[in-house]
């Protein structure tokens, strides 16, 4: 979390931070929390977290620094120093727009993609083989993305691709041993401290429960209405990009295998990270390797073409300007935090480090008001509260099965916590099963606590 802002940190961010926390309290990832996101992810934040509260956004910066030079050493293989310098900071503009809704496993796995761009655009360039250190690298980016969110390896599959049909055509039973070595240390390097951190935690088994069945079995259908949404979003926030292909493809008078290689990587990449469930912005992380490479490429046309040279600076100025002002707004603005903190001060009086404690889900995560940014209620409050959760179920992910919510019931039954939070929805299940009304809190927020 970074030094300034006012504590409004989205839902997500909540939910890995805290994890994090548990953690460290002695709390077993995957069986006494549940989260449906890769091992890597919870991994990196409980490192992090050892930094001080202000880790995560130390690696926000890294992250970000190793984007934009990566970005500037692909820029190269095809313009000067000064061009390469103007197609990273428009780049830099362009990332500020997903950042207004933070980053997870997108976050995480875009130096990766970028890297597997950088790999397609040098081979492009000079049709070389790829070293033993870029083919470990590009395997240990694949890695990261399958322990993070699986598609976010989007990018990696079409440039995978290109790379055994480059071996295929110049076959070299000497490079292709130098690529198996490369596959082999690069996966393994990523994937032995995880593995070695799982059979510690004795959790292998939890891990499959949540991360694999969860997303590939419990996940229901979206309603055409919010698919839509999230379409229009995507193609909204990916418009710059959009238009940087457009260019690309217009001036390629000759369809050479470079071209289609591009087309391919490009709606393949757009297709499996954005257009994907929500639409959420931070969905575009993975892409924004794919996003300068087109642009890298149609910027001769672009440069020496003055107005399109002013047409592409100023979307991508106006681009990054408009999500500044909204991430100032989001993380800055002052809104009431009052009723999280008083919450939280109250239970944490009155209860112990061990003790349980049950946040309800509310159907209506984001509190809107004229005056304030939107914030969570609940995943907020998770960070202010010192007490263990009573389900591993402390939130509960969208489309969770009857299965998941009746074992989460089962559990506070037995576990009874010493405090519940929860709405006008679940109060009367709650006061069922014997708890008494506390408070009567802002927004038809309700704390229940057991005789």
């Amino acid at each position: 979390m970074a030094p300034w802002g006012n504590g409004n940190y989205p839902t997500d961010i909540c939910v890995y931070a805290r994890c994090a926390e548990w953690m460290n309290q002695g709390l077993v990832m995957y069986r006494d929390m549940f989260d449906h996101k890769g091992p890597l992810v919870y991994l990196v934040y409980w490192l992090t977290s050892f930094m001080g509260h202000y880790g995560v956004w130390l690696l926000d910066i890294m992250i970000l620094f190793l984007s934009l030079f990566l970005i500037y050493r692909m820029a190269r293989f095809f313009v000067d120093s000064r061009n390469a310098l103007i197609i990273t900071s428009l780049m830099a503009c362009f990332i500020q727009l997903p950042f207004t809704d933070e980053g997870g496993p997108e976050w995480l796995a875009m130096p990766g993609c970028i890297y597997s761009c950088y790999l397609l655009a040098k081979r492009l360039k000079d049709e070389q083989y790829c070293s033993l250190m870029e083919i470990l690298l590009f395997s240990g980016s694949v890695a990261v993305c399958l322990l993070t969110k699986p598609n976010t390896s989007a990018c990696m599959i079409p440039i995978a691709f290109f790379l055994v049909w480059h071996l295929i055509r110049h076959y070299n039973l000497r490079i292709l041993g130098r690529y198996a070595i490369g596959v082999i240390l690069g996966v393994g390097i990523v994937v032995a401290p995880v593995a070695i951190w799982l059979a510690q935690q004795g959790n292998f088994n939890d891990l499959i429960e949540a991360y694999w069945r969860f997303n590939t079995s419990f996940y229901g259908p979206m309603t055409t209405a919010k698919r839509l949404t999230g379409i229009l979003n995507i193609t909204l926030v990916c418009l710059v990009a959009y238009y940087a292909y457009a260019v690309y493809a217009y001036f390629t008078n000759k369809r050479t295998g470079a071209f289609w290689w591009v087309t391919v990587l490009f709606f393949f990449t757009v297709v499996l990270n954005a257009y994907l469930k929500n639409g959420y912005p931070h969905y575009v992380f993975p892409c924004v390797g794919v996003f300068a490479l087109v642009l890298v490429l149609a910027w001769q046309q672009i440069q020496s073409r003055r107005a399109l040279l002013g047409v592409t600076v100023a979307l991508y100025m106006l681009v990054g300007i408009g999500a500044f002002g909204a991430r100032v707004y989001l993380r800055m603005t002052p809104f009431d935090t009052s009723i999280d903190e008083q919450t939280a001060l109250y239970i944490n009086a009155h209860t112990e480090a061990d003790d349980n404690v049950m946040l309800c889900d509310v159907d209506d995560r984001s509190r809107w008001s004229s005056m304030s940014p939107s914030y969570s209620f609940v995943y907020r409050l998770w960070l202010l509260i010192e007490a263990k959760p009573a389900s591993p179920y402390f939130y509960l992910p969208p489309s969770i099965s009857p299965e998941m919510r009746e074992r989460s019931w089962e559990l506070i039954a037995m576990r009874r916590p010493a405090f519940v939070v929860c709405t006008d929805d679940h109060k009367k299940d709650y006061i069922d099963l014997g708890y008494i009304l506390d408070k009567d809190l802002h927004n038809d927020f309700y704390i229940l606590r057991k005789p």
